[in-house]
């Protein structure tokens, strides 16, 4: 399988520990495949609900990805970025973030990795 920066896969994260995201995922491809270890890099998404504050990240409108989508937003979570088995990657692409979405990318990678 191929995948692309900035491609959005279903990622399952399962069998984590403490504050790890759980469960299965949308995640953003952040890196090339490693064809050393299987592995790539990947920042999670989740739902987004209203009135929850979120950080260590940014939102997108999910009307802009899905017809029908069960929340009209979601989160982008930079502060969660991992690496991942492609093991883990179910199924296909999902979508690619547009192009607005690709520059808060890059944004909230540099405001939650100030070191940089």
């Amino acid at each position: 399988m191929k995948f692309e920066l900035f491609d959005v896969y279903l990622v399952d994260f399962k069998n984590n520990i403490g504050g790890e995201l759980q469960g299965k995922h949308y995640a953003v491809i952040l890196s090339n495949f490693s064809y050393t270890d299987k592995t790539i890099l990947v920042a999670p998404i989740t739902s987004k609900k209203s009135g929850k504050k979120y950080r260590g990240g940014f939102t997108i409108n999910c009307r802009d990805y899905q017809q029908n989508p069960s929340y009209e937003k979601a989160f982008v979570r930079v502060n969660k970025i991992r690496e991942v088995s492609t093991e883990r990657i179910l199924g296909n692409r999902i979508y690619k973030l547009n192009d607005l979405d690709i520059d808060k990318l890059i944004k909230s990678f540099k405001n939650v990795f100030k070191f940089i």
